[in-house]
């Protein structure tokens, strides 16, 4: 019954297009999140941003001081912080690379289902090159609503740098 229902649904039609497209990013979203829970060393990872803003602020503070000495012994260590940093965002963009296909292919499957060049969402207002006079396309109204979960599931997931 319910499966002959969901086959019977027209995915290329509004508001089904929309609410897949929302559930979808919901979806791929959380997994993202919550593999990079724990894939990454989320700890390690804010520890390091709190020191390199810590640091950066320092070196700010010297230069707009002019203390020549104070920022010289901070560009000594500049360098270990931009690498400790680098291994920081490495893990993070492991993490992410594991899942890019699988991302891929499910947009994919989506944009055949619903077609990828459909409308999919009204918008209010006019955007340029992102809202056309009829509506929002599958891959911007897909940007806008993964752009939108994202830093709400981030902050859920306890996966971010703050």
């Amino acid at each position: 019954m319910f499966e002959q229902m969901v086959l019977q649904i027209a995915w290329n039609q509004m508001p089904y297009s929309t609410l897949l497209l929302v559930v979808t990013s919901l979806g791929l979203n959380l997994i993202s999140q919550v593999a990079t829970r724990f894939l990454v060393n989320v700890k390690d990872s804010r520890r390091i941003a709190r020191e390199a803003k810590q640091f950066r602020s320092e070196l700010m503070d010297a230069v707009k001081k002019g203390d020549k000495a104070r920022e010289a012994k901070l560009k000594k260590k500049e360098k270990s912080i931009r690498e400790m940093e680098m291994k920081s965002s490495n893990q993070r963009l492991k993490a992410s690379f594991l899942f890019l296909i699988p991302f891929m292919l499910i947009y994919w499957f989506i944009s055949g289902l619903v077609g990828a060049t459909s409308i999919v969402a009204k918008s209010p207002i006019q955007i340029p090159l992102v809202v056309s006079p009829n509506g929002v396309e599958l891959f911007w109204w897909y940007l806008i609503t993964s752009f939108a979960f994202s830093s709400v599931i981030t902050k859920l997931a306890g996966t971010s740098l703050d």
